[in-house]
């Protein structure tokens, strides 16, 4: 063996390029004793389950019951249990990934017996990341599970995850509270959320440690939230904030907005658009980039209107805000909606002073009713701009023509991604050079997906060929499947197809295209 493989970070930087294979890393760790310690941490560093530690005991010691169960068959001896033991000593991180598969499930015994054995802080050593739920999934007795849980926390312990049962003892989770800011002080990231309504909720909230920069917390009792929010403001190193907001709270701040100094990023989600409003106008965010807002009940325009003037209490410089998400995520949003409940362009034009804005996003939050003017100052406004949706399954005015469209994204040159509804019913007006003669927008390459919604189109508007002249790397075309202009939308998703084959089998024949539209401008 060449003595450069003796040496660890060359073997690890060898690892790394195979560490995407856990085959692979398998056959590594079974190669020689060089790679197998580095190539066993590797695989060990990360699991979503107690299941492969307790498959590492003998086989005749488990067996699966019932199809998913897995439980003893007979008790383990003491020296069967060190295999376990060395490797729960490499897991780094047990991380809930969302796993749709059915594996076996440690049964309470099982777990209660190797905690009996093995306490946390002993079995995991290098534990870094706990999502409790990958060890609590089917634990019945919610005193113990938290009592469990605090044996796993430690200075060493970096990220958290928990989620408060609904039968959680309140004794039980305000213990916890006072563990997670006494024994794990090097907390960097906490996600601490419960049901909707617990049956007997802790009188304090949680002291939050001092280092963390990712908190994600709620929903909680009201007076616990009041609690918690003006503490998030003492956070120096906190970027990122989860907040599951309830109705519209007064925090003691003396009428001074409190600030958040250091967040970039901040994502509420509530029963009503209006709380999340009430938040944004209770705190000051002077460096956020990142706001996603979600909701669970229809509003109309009026709350619209007031979230987004909101933005300019919280994010008074206007210089750092990026991405903007908002989400209506309740049913039917549609029945909620009067002939006069417009989303107008007037609305929306407040965002336009956030000028280094590169995403955009509003879906499903009721009937647009988007101007040319205001397409046309987007371009303006957002010269960063990748994404841009105004999404509804409800079929909005159709005051956006294929002119203002076609002029915004060949003007936003980093455009990737656009989701609007518009009229492309009639041939655009082209914009003329400098001579007076008429000209084609600049080509665009970037845009990648399209999707019209519920636009209106006609061949007359020769849609098909703007499409494969102006974005040549166009690759997804969507509209929605069910409205009175599917058959258009098909036909000309048709001929366009249609056009991307024949450019690639006649590139020269393409060339002509240009000339062929400048000639169709009536």
């Amino acid at each position: 063996m060449h003595n450069a493989l003796k040496v660890n970070d060359i073997v690890y930087a060898i690892l790394q390029h195979v560490k995407s294979s856990k085959s692979d890393l398998r056959n590594m760790a079974m190669t020689c004793s060089t790679f197998s310690n580095l190539a066993l941490d590797m695989l060990w560093s990360q699991q979503d389950s107690l299941i492969p530690l307790i498959q590492c005991l003998p086989r005749d010691t488990w067996k699966v019951w019932w199809g998913d169960i897995m439980d003893f068959s007979r008790e383990p001896l003491p020296t069967e249990w060190e295999r376990v033991r060395i490797n729960a000593a490499r897991i780094r991180e047990l991380i809930f990934t969302g796993n749709t598969r059915s594996p076996p499930r440690p049964s309470l015994q099982v777990v209660q017996r190797l905690f009996e054995l093995f306490p946390p802080a002993v079995l995991l050593p290098k534990l870094r990341t706990l999502h409790f739920n990958t060890i609590s999934r089917h634990w019945l007795d919610f005193g113990s599970e938290l009592s469990l849980l605090r044996q796993f926390l430690s200075p060493r312990l970096e990220r958290l995850a928990y989620y408060i049962q609904p039968r959680a003892p309140m004794h039980e989770v305000e213990q916890l509270f006072d563990a997670i800011f006494t024994q794990a002080p090097g907390l960097r990231q906490l996600s601490l959320h419960s049901a909707h309504k617990l049956s007997a909720c802790p009188s304090k909230a949680p002291k939050l440690p001092k280092k963390l920069n990712v908190l994600s917390i709620g929903p909680l009792r009201m007076d616990l939230m009041k609690q918690i929010i003006p503490d998030i403001q003492h956070l120096r190193s906190l970027q990122s904030l989860t907040l599951a907001v309830g109705k519209s709270f007064d925090m003691a701040s003396g009428g001074i907005p409190l600030e958040f100094s250091t967040l970039k990023h901040l994502y509420l989600t509530g029963a009503r658009l209006e709380n999340s409003t009430s938040f944004l106008h209770k705190v000051t965010m002077p460096r956020l980039s990142v706001l996603e807002i979600s909701y669970y009940t229809a509003t109309g325009p009026a709350e619209i209107t007031a979230a987004i003037k909101s933005l300019s209490t919280s994010c008074k410089t206007f210089a750092f805000l990026e991405n903007i998400t908002v989400v209506d995520y309740s049913e039917n949003p549609s029945e909620e909606l009067g002939p006069d409940d417009q989303l107008h362009s007037s609305i929306f034009r407040p965002l336009l002073r956030f000028r280094r804005l590169s995403s955009v996003k509003f879906i499903d939050i009721g009937k647009y009713c988007l101007d040319d003017a205001f397409i046309e100052d987007v371009a303006v406004a957002w010269p960063d701009l990748r994404t841009l949706t105004f999404a509804s399954d409800v079929p909005g005015e159709y005051q956006v023509t294929l002119t203002s469209v076609l002029s915004l994204a060949t003007r936003c040159k980093s455009l990737h991604d656009l989701h609007l509804t518009f009229d492309a019913t009639h041939f655009p007006t082209l914009p003329r050079a400098p001579d007076a003669n008429l000209e084609l927008w600049t080509t665009q390459t970037t845009l990648c997906r399209l999707h019209v919604g519920h636009s209106k189109v006609s061949e007359a508007s020769c849609l098909h060929l703007f499409l494969a002249v102006l974005f040549p790397n166009l690759a997804d075309l969507k509209y929605c499947l069910h409205f009175d202009g599917l058959s258009a939308w098909i036909k000309l998703e048709n001929a366009w197809s249609e056009l991307l084959i024949e450019r690639e089998n006649s590139p020269d024949e393409a060339t002509s295209w240009p000339n062929s539209l400048l000639q169709l401008q009536p």
